[in-house]
C-alpha cells in the first residue's frame, strides 16, 4: 500500500512539475542601454560650446551677435555702440564628428573648427558625455597694423588655436549640466596686454534648466587659470585692466525643432572661442565700471541626411 502512494506521489509530481514549469511566464529581458538625446539644444551655448555635435547629414547654420558694452543712454546702453557678429555653417560628417566654418567681424578672424563625441551618456552604464573640440582662427586684418616685434609680416603669426574637453549630464528632462577644461594658444600676443603668454588655461562651466517645453534658462562661467602674474593695469594703459578676467553669462532660449534663439547678458564681446578666453577685460565684479552687454544667438538646422 506505501508501496503504491509513492507510485501515485512520483507519478503526480512528473506530471504537474513540467506543466508548472512550462506555465510560467518567461522573464522580460532588461532593456538595452540607450543614447541619452537632447542634453543640450545645439552645439552652442552662450560664448561655449557644448558636447552636442551637428546630426549626421545636416547643416547648421547660426548667427551670433555681441551689442556694445551697457555704459549711456545715448547710445541705447550699448544697442547702437559698435558690435560684433559672427557667422557660421556647420555639417555634420557622422553621429559623432562635425565639422564648421565661422567668419567673425573683430579682428576680421576666419575660423575652421571640429568637434567630436568620444563618449554618449547612456540611460545606463555610462552616466556623461564627453566630447572634443577644436579650432583654428586667423586675423586678416590689414598687413601694416599687424606687425610682430621686428616690425614684420608674418602669416603664421596670424594664426590662434583653441582646444577643449567637455564633459556634461542630463541630470533628468529638465537640467543639464557640463564642465570643461580649455587650452588657447596665440602665435602672436600683444606685449603691452597677455605679456608674452602665447599659452592660456581656462576652466568652463555651463548649466541648463527647461522650464518649458520649448524654453530654457542658461548660465555659463568662465575662469581663466594661468593669469595672475599678468599685471592688471599696465603703466602705458592705467585704468584699463589687460588681465584676462572671467566671464558670466546668463540668458534664455527657445528651441522650436531645429530652430533656436538665444538671448542673454554677458560681460564678454569676444565669440570666437579663443577670443573671448583671452581677451575678455569687462571686469562683472567692478561695479564702477560697464562690463555687460547684450547678445543673442540665432542658429538653424538643416537636414540632407538620409
Amino acid at each position: 500500500m506505501k508501496t503504491q502512494f509513492i507510485k501515485n506521489i512520483t507519478l503526480l509530481l512528473a506530471i504537474c512539475v513540467p506543466a508548472l514549469l512550462f506555465a510560467q511566464e518567461p522573464s522580460e529581458p532588461k532593456p538595452a542601454a540607450e543614447v541619452v538625446k537632447a542634453t543640450f539644444e545645439n552645439s552652442m551655448f552662450i560664448n561655449n560650446q557644448t558636447v552636442q555635435t551637428h546630426d549626421k547629414g545636416f547643416l547648421d547654420v547660426a548667427i551670433q551677435h555681441r551689442f556694445g558694452v551697457a555704459n549711456e543712454v545715448k547710445d541705447l546702453y550699448g544697442i547702437y555702440a559698435p558690435s560684433n557678429i559672427r557667422l557660421y555653417i556647420g555639417y555634420g560628417l557622422t553621429k559623432d564628428l562635425s565639422i564648421g566654418i565661422g567668419a567673425t567681424k573683430s579682428k576680421q578672424l576666419y575660423d575652421f573648427s571640429w568637434k567630436y563625441a568620444i563618449l554618449r551618456q547612456k540611460t545606463s552604464g555610462m552616466p556623461v558625455s564627453i566630447t572634443y573640440f577644436g579650432n583654428v582662427g586667423a586675423t586678416t586684418v590689414d598687413d601694416k597694423v599687424f606687425l610682430n616685434q621686428d616690425n614684420k609680416n608674418n602669416n603664421n603669426d596670424r594664426l590662434s588655436f583653441y582646444n577643449e574637453i567637455m564633459v556634461a549630464c542630463k541630470i533628468n528632462k529638465k537640467i543639464s549640466v557640463q564642465a570643461g577644461l580649455n587650452y588657447t594658444h596665440y602665435n602672436m600676443v600683444d606685449s603691452a596686454s597677455l605679456y608674452k603668454h602665447h599659452d592660456l588655461y581656462g576652466f568652463t562651466a555651463v548649466g541648463r534648466y527647461k522650464f518649458s517645453p520649448q524654453g530654457s534658462f542658461m548660465v555659463e562661467y568662465n575662469l581663466p587659470l594661468n593669469v595672475s602674474d599678468i599685471d592688471m593695469n599696465p603703466k602705458n594703459i592705467t585704468g584699463i585692466p589687460h588681465r584676462p578676467m572671467p566671464n558670466l553669462g546668463v540668458g534664455v532660449e527657445f528651441s522650436t525643432g531645429y530652430h533656436q534663439f538665444q538671448i542673454f547678458l554677458c560681460n564678454t564681446n569676444g565669440i570666437l572661442s579663443q577670443e573671448a578666453k583671452a581677451y575678455n577685460y569687462n571686469d562683472f565684479t567692478n561695479t564702477s565700471v560697464p562690463a555687460w552687454l547684450l547678445g543673442f544667438n540665432i542658429t538653424r538646422q538643416f537636414g540632407f541626411g538620409d
